[in-house]
């Protein structure tokens, strides 16, 4: 199969600008006033399949926790329950042109909880490099490292690409 760097490029411009997050807080108490932004330091283990979703999603999971610990906040909880809707929900997205954020009651449904917040990404990029890119959103940043958010679940699934370097979109979801 050819290579194009192009198709690459314009691949990872738009993976970059198809993050994205929503939120149903109606409240921001229990989340730090930031006085500097985490980074991403933290990388994914070398022994983690990255081109195996549910081993992506950890690794997402683990970054995303590093982060809330950097800015002093406990790390979220895997919720078990939030996983195979988190799943249902990245599946409804490959193929589409952009991510957009389904109505989030059915996330309480499936999971009793109040407050819910979800982000998104699709691309072939590594675990930290989405969490940063998560950090780099106001929007994104604000469902991080929440702490009012406790609980969470990555679902990950092939939208693309290759079997040795697919493209992923990843639903995050929160919940109290």
């Amino acid at each position: 199969m050819p290579h194009h760097p192009i198709r690459l490029a314009v691949t990872l411009v738009t993976a970059g600008a198809l993050l994205t997050a929503c939120t149903t807080l109606p409240g921001r108490n229990g989340t730090p006033l930031l006085t500097a932004t985490p980074q991403a330091t933290w990388t994914a283990p070398g022994d983690v399949d990255l081109t195996d979703p549910a081993a992506y999603a950890a690794a997402l999971e683990d970054g995303v926790n590093a982060a809330r610990v950097q800015v002093g906040v406990d790390p979220l909880e895997h919720e078990e329950c939030l996983r195979p809707v988190a799943i249902e929900r990245a599946q409804a997205l490959v193929g589409a042109a952009e991510l957009t954020h389904a109505p989030l009651p059915p996330v309480r449904e499936a999971c009793p909880g109040g407050l819910v917040a979800e982000n998104l990404s699709r691309g072939p990029e590594a675990p930290q490099d989405v969490v940063q890119a998560w950090i780099d959103s106001p929007t994104h940043l604000e469902n991080l490292v929440s702490g009012e958010l406790r609980r969470s679940a990555i679902g990950c699934v092939p939208d693309g690409g290759t079997p040795t370097a697919p493209v992923l979109v990843c639903a995050h979801l929160f919940i109290d």
